[in-house]
């Protein structure tokens, strides 16, 4: 079937590892456009990060914060918004601080736009992470965090290696949130049925396409639902054992043209 929509993870991915997309992939992005294929970039970065990432043909519909928001950069509008309820954000922290003690909390908030977090979360950071410069960051006791409208939640741990905290996440999930990880320090959480697969969906909805005329790519494990959702799904060859398990075609490395080299065949170029 032939493909209408190219469907794109960022980091590790269409970005090399210096947060840049090459010329060839630029190029390839710009052919894409030019025969009508949409290009979507998805990603867990939140609004505030895409601007300075993306170049302006990339901007009419993006994928953020794991697919809690889908946004339109090029006329700053955020066209959907789906975040954790105060209610279910304080019974996960409930949840998950009575698996471990060590657990630090933050969360985005207004659409991606606010970012709040414990004071012993921002001891945690370091300088560029979630896009902030760390005093900027607006700091709360974690009884006034609760109280707001979650975006995303993501959760660092003093002691606790990655793999327990996400663990120890999952176990808390039940109360009403999807936990994942892209490749970075701390554990992401969204609302419960959001993921980038969801957002995806509701974007080609709009536009009339069907997942089999769907391609994606992707490196990490926030990207498994829209690998699975779409038609035809790629891993790069540096992605994480569980994506390429799942992938149908492997590229190559985000730092030797992988991306552009699988568009290019897709385009006949």
């Amino acid at each position: 079937m032939t493909i209408r929509m190219i469907l794109t993870d960022l980091d590790g991915t269409l970005l090399r590892s210096d947060k840049t997309i090459s010329e060839r992939a630029l190029a390839a992005i710009d052919t894409a456009l030019d025969a009508g294929i949409m290009v979507v970039p998805a990603t867990g970065r939140s609004v505030v990060e895409i601007g300075r990432l993306l170049p302006s043909g990339l901007r009419s519909r993006v994928i953020c914060s794991n697919g809690a928001v889908v946004y339109d950069a090029a006329n700053e509008r955020v066209l959907i918004h789906r975040p954790v309820s105060p209610t279910v954000l304080s019974a996960f922290v409930t949840e998950l601080t009575d698996l471990d003690a060590n657990a630090r909390f933050a969360v985005l908030t207004e659409a991606g736009w606010g970012f709040i977090a414990e004071p012993e979360y921002l001891g945690l950071m370091h300088p560029g992470d979630h896009g902030r410069r760390l005093e900027t960051i607006q700091t709360a006791p974690l009884e006034e965090l609760i109280t707001h409208e979650a975006t995303k939640i993501v959760v660092r741990s003093s002691a606790t290696p990655l793999p327990e905290l996400i663990a120890a996440c999952e176990q808390a999930a039940h109360v009403g949130v999807v936990v994942t990880t892209s490749g970075v320090p701390f554990v992401e959480i969204s609302a419960a049925g959001v993921t980038k697969a969801t957002a995806a969906a509701w974007i080609a909805r709009q536009a009339g396409i069907s997942p089999q005329e769907v391609i994606a790519f992707g490196d990490s494990p926030n990207d498994l639902d829209m690998l699975q959702w779409a038609g035809r799904s790629v891993a790069m060859a540096n992605a994480e054992p569980a994506v390429i398990d799942i992938a149908d075609h492997i590229a190559g490395d985000n730092d030797q043209e992988g991306w552009a080299v699988v568009v290019e065949e897709l385009l006949g170029i």
